[in-house]
C-alpha cells in the first residue's frame, strides 16, 4: 500500500512540474535559511556549556553606589571577594580569581631561545590567577600535570597555539618566560586552545603575585580596587536568591572600614552560561552578544519556515479543486477516506523530504560563505548532533502533517457524485478560499514587518555611524607603545625615546600631527575615580573616568574647546585638568563657563586637587551608549598609544605610511615589537554586532520575500487556470486587457492592504521595544510603515501581472474551444 502511495506521489510531482518546483524551491530555501540560523543560535546558546560544572559556576558582579545612587555595574570585583565568600558561606565550594593584566598595560612576553636570541611577542590575553582555577573550570591540560588544581608560585600554563608559536615542535614544559611585571616563570603545563564558545579567552595563566602594597594590608585587605574577575563554584543544592540575600551583611563586614562612608557596594551572581547573551557590564572579558539578537534571528528562521509551509498549504488548497474528480474516482472504486488522507500526507512527506535533501545540498555549497557571514562554525556540523537529527526528523514529520493535514482532510471529504460532476469547482469554494486568503495575508504581514525591521535597523546603524563625533579620527594610525605602567617620571628612558620617535615622524611632510595618550576614542575606559567632588561642594561625590593625554591631543584630532583652553606645555601638569561636557554636568556646574578656573578634588584620606582649564565635547565611545564623564590630565605617566595623523590615507598609500612609522619605531625602540591599527576601523568595530545583525536581517528578509513570491506566483497560475474560461467570456463580452488585469489582481491588492493595516501595530510595538536599549535612536516615522507596504504592492504587481496579462492576451476562441 505504501509503495502505491509513493508511486502516485511521484506521478503527481512529475505531472505538475511547475507547482512541484515552486513547492520544492520554497521549502528548500526556507529550510536552508532556517538551518543556517539554527546553527548560529545553537552556537550562541552553547557558550561556556562545555565546562563539566557549568550549571554551578557563577561570576560575581559588583555594583558601585555613591550616596545610594548607582554609579556603575562591573564584571569585576575585589581581590579578596572569592576567598572571603568561600570562607563565609557553605554554599560556596570553591573559587578562583583572575587578573587580566594585559587589559591594564601592554604586555610583552620574552623568552630566551636556544640560539641565544631574545624572543619578544606582544600578548593580549594574559591572566594571573589564584584559587583552584582547574577545579572550577574544565579546560583540558594536554601536556604536563593534567590533575593540577592550583598554580604553584612562579609557574605558568600556556595554550597549545602559544606553545607552538614560542617553541615550535619542542616541548614547552620547563621553559622559562617573562613579561613586563613577572620575571622567570616556569611553564608547567599546556592547555587546549580556548574554544570559540567561551566568554573569556586567554593564552597565558600565570600564578598569582601580589599587586597591593603591604603597607595597606596586601591583597587580602584590598577592598578598594575592583579590577578582578571572581568565579564561584556553588554546591548542587545552593539556593541562589537565598545566598544573594546574605551579601549585604558580607559587604558590611568586609568593606565598612575600607572606603569612604558615602560609597557602598552590592554583589550579585551571574550564571556562567548566561554571561555571553545577557551581560553587558563594565570590563567584560570579551565583547558579548545579545539575547535579543539571537532570539530575533530565531524568530526570523521560524517565520521563513512558516512562509514556506504556507505556500505548500495554499498551493495544495488551490489544487484541491482540480483534484476533486480524482478523489471522486478513487472513492467510487473503493478507496476509504483514511486511505485518501494517507495518500495526501504521503505526498506532503515526500515533498518535505525532497526539500530537506535539496537544502542540505544548498548548505554544502554555501557553507564557506554562511560560516563567515553568520558565524558560529559550519552549518553542516548540525548534522553531527544526534539531538539535532532527531529534531530534524520531528520537524519534517510535524511540518508534513501541519502542511498536508488540512488539504488532506478537506479533499478526502469530497462526495463522489459532486466530485465527478465537477460540482466542487464552485461548491464550498468560499471556505477553502477564505483560509487561503488568510494565510496569504499572514505571509504579507510577516514580509512587511521584516522589511520595516530591516529599514529601522539600517537607519539606526546609519545614525550611530554618521553622527558627529566631535573628533576627527580619519587618516590616523595608532601605535601601541608597550609602555610599562608606573608612577610619574618612573620611566624617563621611555619619555626620551618617545620624544625621539616624535621627531622622526615629524620629519615626514605627510604627517599632520602626533599625539600620545593613555586611552583613545572607542576603547573602553577603565580608570575610574569614584570620589570626585567640586571644591565648593565637598560632600557630594561623583564618579568620573580619569585618563591622560598630551598637549597635542586636542589640536591633532581637531577637537573643539567649547570653554577655556588647551593644556600648555611648561605651564600645565597633573594639577590641571580638562573636562568633557558630561563631566561638567555630573560635577554640578550650572554652565560650561562656570567650570573654568574652578578647583576639583578627588581622593579619600589625601585630597588631590586640580584646576579646570578647559571643556571639550567629543565622543569617547560609540553612540551605542551614553558618553563617559571624563577628566583629562597631562602627566609624565607612560602613554599607551601614539596616534599619527596623516593628510590622507587610502588603500594605495597606507602600506607606505605604515612602513615609515615602523622604520621610525624600530630605530628608536629596537627591543619592542611594533603593533598598529587604524583608528577609524577600531572605532567603527563597536558597531560590528549591529552591522552583522542588520545584514543578516536584510538577507533573510530577502529570502522570506522570495519564498512568499514563489507561492504568490504559483497561486496566480492556479487562479488563472481556474478562471481561464471566465477570461475568455469577458473578452468576448468586450472587456479590455486592463479591465481583466484589474479584475484578477484586485483580490491580491486588497490582501496586501489588509496585511499592511494589520502590520502597523506589530511594527510599532516590536521596533519600539528593539530601540529602547539605544540611548540615541531614530524615530519611527510614517514612511517606515508605508515603505514596506508599497514595496510588497510593487512585488505583488510584478509577480502576478505578467501571467495575468499573458492570459488576457490569448485569443478567446482558444480559451473556449472545449465549451
Amino acid at each position: 500500500m505504501w509503495k502505491n502511495y509513493l508511486r502516485i506521489a511521484y506521478r503527481n510531482l512529475l505531472k505538475h512540474k511547475i507547482f512541484s518546483v515552486i513547492n520544492l524551491l520554497g521549502l528548500a530555501i526556507g529550510m536552508t535559511a532556517c538551518l543556517a540560523i539554527l546553527q548560529y543560535v545553537r552556537f550562541e546558546l552553547s557558550y561556556d556549556r562545555f565546562h563539566e560544572k557549568s550549571e554551578r559556576i557563577f561570576r560575581v558582579q559588583h555594583d558601585r553606589y555613591i550616596d545610594g545612587e548607582l554609579q556603575y555595574q562591573k564584571a569585576q570585583a575585589f581581590i579578596p571577594t572569592g576567598e572571603a565568600m568561600m570562607n563565609e558561606y557553605a554554599e560556596v565550594e570553591d573559587y578562583t580569581t583572575m587578573f587580566r593584566i594585559s587589559a591594564e598595560s601592554d604586555i610583552v612576553m620574552t623568552h630566551l631561545a636556544n640560539d641565544g636570541e631574545m624572543l619578544r611577542f606582544p600578548e593580549k590575553e594574559v591572566y594571573h590567577v589564584k584559587g583552584n582555577f582547574f577545579e572550577v573550570f574544565s579546560f583540558p591540560i594536554i601536556e604536563g600535570n593534567s590533575e593540577i588544581k592550583q598554580l604553584e608560585p612562579k609557574t605558568v600554563l600556556v595554550s597549545q597555539s602559544t606553545a607552538s608559536k614560542y617553541f615550535g615542535n619542542e616541548s614547552a614544559i620547563g621553559k622559562i618566560i617573562s613579561h613586563n611585571y613577572a620575571e622567570n616563570y616556569e611553564i608547567v603545563g599546556v592547555f587546549e586552545d580556548i574554544p570559540e564558545n567561551a566568554h573569556m579567552k586567554f593564552d597565558f595563566l600565570f600564578s598569582w603575585q601580589e599587586v597591593s602594597s603591604q603597607d595597606s594590608g596586601g591583597d587580602n585587605e584590598n577592598w578598594r580596587w575592583d579590577g578582578f574577575y571572581t568565579y564561584l563554584l556553588l554546591s548542587p543544592d545552593a539556593d541562589i536568591p537565598v545566598l544573594e540575600a546574605k551579601f549585604p551583611s558580607f559587604v558590611e563586614k568586609y568593606k565598612a572600614n575600607n572606603v569612604n562612608a558615602s560609597i557602598s557596594s552590592a554583589f550579585s551572581l551571574q550564571p556562567l552560561t548566561s554571561i555571553h547573551l545577557n551581560s553587558n557590564l563594565l570590563a567584560e572579558a570579551e565583547p558579548n552578544s545579545e539575547a535579543k539578537i539571537v532570539y530575533a534571528l530565531l524568530a526570523i528562521a521560524v517565520f521563513v519556515m512558516i512562509i514556506a509551509w504556507i505556500n505548500f498549504i495554499n498551493l495544495s488548497i488551490s489544487r484541491s479543486l482540480e483534484r476533486s474528480k480524482e478523489v471522486g474516482v478513487r472513492k467510487v472504486i473503493g478507496s476509504s477516506r483514511l486511505q485518501l488522507i494517507k495518500q495526501f500526507l504521503t505526498e506532503s512527506l515526500v515533498m518535505n523530504l525532497l526539500a530537506i535533501s535539496l537544502s542540505c545540498i544548498f548548505l554544502y555549497l554555501l557553507d564557506p560563505y554562511l560560516s563567515s557571514f553568520i558565524g558560529g562554525g559550519s552549518a553542516l556540523s548540525l548534522f553531527s548532533s544526534t539531538d539535532f537529527l532527531i529534531g530534524i526528523i520531528l520537524l519534517i514529520l510535524i511540518g508534513s502533517a501541519l502542511a498536508g493535514m488540512y488539504p488532506a482532510f478537506v479533499t478526502s471529504s469530497f462526495k463522489p457524485v459532486l466530485a465527478l460532476k465537477g460540482g466542487y469547482t464552485n461548491h464550498h469554494k468560499g471556505s477553502l478560499f477564505s483560509l487561503k486568503h488568510g494565510l496569504i495575508v499572514f505571509q504579507f504581514v510577516i514580509s512587511i514587518a521584516l522589511i520595516a525591521a530591516s529599514t529601522v535597523a539600517y537607519r539606526q546603524l546609519s545614525l550611530m555611524k554618521n553622527s558627529s563625533l566631535g573628533i576627527d579620527i580619519e587618516s590616523t594610525i595608532v601605535v601601541n607603545t608597550q609602555a610599562t605602567f608606573g608612577p610619574p617620571g618612573s620611566d624617563s628612558v621611555f619619555t626620551r625615546r618617545l620624544a625621539a620617535f616624535r621627531d622622526k615622524l615629524n620629519a615626514n611632510e605627510r604627517v599632520e600631527g602626533i599625539t600620545a595618550s593613555y586611552d583613545i576614542p572607542g576603547k573602553e575606559h577603565l580608570s575610574m575615580m569614584p570620589n570626585f567632588r567640586h571644591s565648593k561642594n565637598q560632600e557630594e561625590l561623583v564618579t568620573l573616568y580619569f585618563t591622560r593625554m598630551d598637549y597635542d591631543f586636542i589640536p591633532t584630532f581637531d577637537i573643539e574647546l567649547i570653554a577655556g583652553r588647551n593644556f600648555i606645555e611648561g605651564v600645565d601638569n597633573q594639577y590641571s585638568i580638562i573636562l568633557n561636557k558630561e563631566a561638567v554636568q555630573v560635577l554640578g556646574f550650572e554652565n560650561l563657563e562656570d567650570a573654568i578656573g574652578q578647583e576639583v578634588n578627588w581622593g579619600n584620606k589625601t585630597l588631590a586637587k586640580a584646576e579646570v582649564v578647559g571643556v571639550v565635547d567629543f565622543r569617547a565611545v560609540s553612540y551605542k551608549e551614553t558618553n563617559y564623564p571624563v577628566a583629562y590630565t597631562s602627566t609624565l605617566f607612560p602613554y599607551k598609544y601614539v596616534s599619527v595623523k596623516f593628510d590622507e590615507i587610502d588603500g594605495a598609500n597606507a602600506p607606505e605610511h605604515v612602513a615609515m612609522i615602523q622604520n621610525s619605531w624600530n630605530a628608536v625602540f629596537p627591543d619592542q615589537p611594533f603593533e598598529f591599527f587604524f583608528l577609524d576601523d577600531f572605532f567603527n568595530s563597536q558597531y560590528l554586532a549591529d552591522q552583522k545583525f542588520g545584514q543578516l536581517l536584510s538577507a533573510f528578509t530577502f529570502l522570506a520575500i522570495i519564498v512568499a513570491g514563489l507561492g504568490l506566483y504559483g497561486i496566480t497560475l492556479l487562479t488563472i487556470s481556474q478562471r481561464i474560461k471566465e477570461v475568455g467570456l469577458r473578452k468576448i463580452m468586450g472587456a479590455s486587457v486592463s479591465q481583466i488585469v484589474a479584475l484578477l489582481s484586485k483580490q491580491f491588492m486588497v490582501l496586501v492592504l489588509v496585511a499592511g493595516v494589520l502590520s502597523v501595530p506589530i511594527i510599532k510595538f516590536t521596533m519600539e521595544q528593539w530601540l529602547a536599549n539605544y540611548p540615541y535612536r531614530v524615530e519611527i516615522t510614517w514612511w517606515i510603515y508605508m515603505l514596506p507596504i508599497v514595496l510588497i504592492l510593487l512585488i505583488t504587481c510584478f509577480t502576478i501581472s505578467f501571467q495575468i496579462i499573458k492570459a488576457s492576451m490569448i485569443n478567446p476562441a482558444k480559451l473556449l474551444r472545449y465549451e
